[in-house]
């Protein structure tokens, strides 16, 4: 703030020096505004061409004052103008380095490789469910429109370090949506090596490169090109059913949302069954489907019994949902 200012007071120095000399040396010279303002500038800038001068003694006099006020207005405007640039170098370099020190703190956060467009949709969505995000990205271009509610590596996502400095081996999962499959298989690969649990969701532009993703480690791979021409014609043959799906799973500001919880040993609902433990009545949640180990269980009755570790996919508000996690 304090560096904006002594631009400001620079630039105002400036202007007011040209205004006082061109109408001074109109006074005592005679000339025209523009003369007069040529005269001036090339006095503060002390070049001197020599096509205008002076030649009355009251604008010699006139000039032997300008000329110390003109070089110390210039001096003053470019000395302030070097620290403004060498600031903002050491800001950005300041603001990279915290940066760095904030995410190294940084637990259970996800990261994403790549902000195309496909990895722009990501972390639009994770930004709207509140999640912490690391972002990775190579192209300074494609940074500049991201939201300061990101943290951002500038980057090739390839390299293991960077993947390490966006702390892979602390995150929850990563999203790799580079636009080149060989270089999505190598951050596959490098994410896996060095952090065995973490979630994998890899973009795939060929697909005869999902199955090599899959090897890689990915726990999913998407193919937008597939899945988009599955959605067209899923939404021409049941419109309104594709419609409120996409209602409740991408927009940001529907009341319902479908969200999964990770029964913990101390839940009141372990070792009871859905009608038991009268879920629907108590907290207004679904139970759309529960993930046991590898098994998954569609559409649960309610005998089903509840265990340690099962994973509950659920269906309501938010309000209802984080009610039920406080269980």
């Amino acid at each position: 703030m304090r560096t904006y200012r002594h631009l400001l007071y620079s630039l105002l120095f400036m202007i007011g020096t040209l205004m006082i000399g061109t109408i001074g040396y109109q006074l005592t010279e005679h000339l025209s505004m523009f003369d007069a303002l040529w005269l001036t500038t090339i006095t503060m800038m002390t070049v001197g061409y020599g096509d205008v001068i002076p030649t009355t003694e009251a604008g010699k006099i006139f000039t032997l004052v300008m000329v110390p006020i003109g070089i110390g207005v210039v001096t003053y405007a470019l000395g302030v103008l070097t620290a403004w640039f060498i600031e903002q170098g050491l800001s950005l370099e300041a603001r990279r380095k915290r940066m760095l020190k904030e995410i190294s703190k940084l637990e259970n956060h996800y990261i994403v490789c790549g902000v195309g467009r496909v990895g722009e949709q990501v972390l639009q969505q994770l930004v709207a469910h509140r999640e912490t995000v690391v972002c990775i990205e190579s192209d300074e271009k494609q940074i500049d429109r991201l939201s300061d509610k990101i943290y951002i590596l500038t980057g090739d996502a390839t390299d293991d370090e960077i993947l390490l400095k966006a702390g892979v081996k602390k995150a929850k999962g990563l999203v790799t949506t580079l636009p080149d499959d060989a270089q999505n298989v190598y951050v596959t690969l490098s994410a896996k090596g060095m952090a065995p649990d973490i979630q994998v969701v890899a973009r795939a532009i060929k697909t005869e490169t999902e199955e090599k993703l899959y090897r890689a480690g990915a726990d999913k791979v998407i193919n937008p090109s597939s899945n988009g021409g599955k959605q067209m014609a899923l939404s021409i043959l049941k419109p309104a059913s594709v419609k409120y799906v996409d209602t409740i799973m991408l927009s940001h500001n529907t009341e319902f949302m479908i969200e999964e919880y990770k029964l913990p040993a101390t839940s009141q609902l372990v070792n009871k069954s859905i009608r038991e433990s009268n879920i629907r009545n108590r907290f207004g949640v679904t139970i759309v489907a529960i993930q046991r180990y590898n098994e998954l269980i569609n559409n649960p009755s309610a005998n089903e019994l509840l265990y340690e570790n099962d994973l509950l996919i659920m269906f309501g508000t938010r309000q209802q949902l984080e009610k039920l996690e406080t269980c």
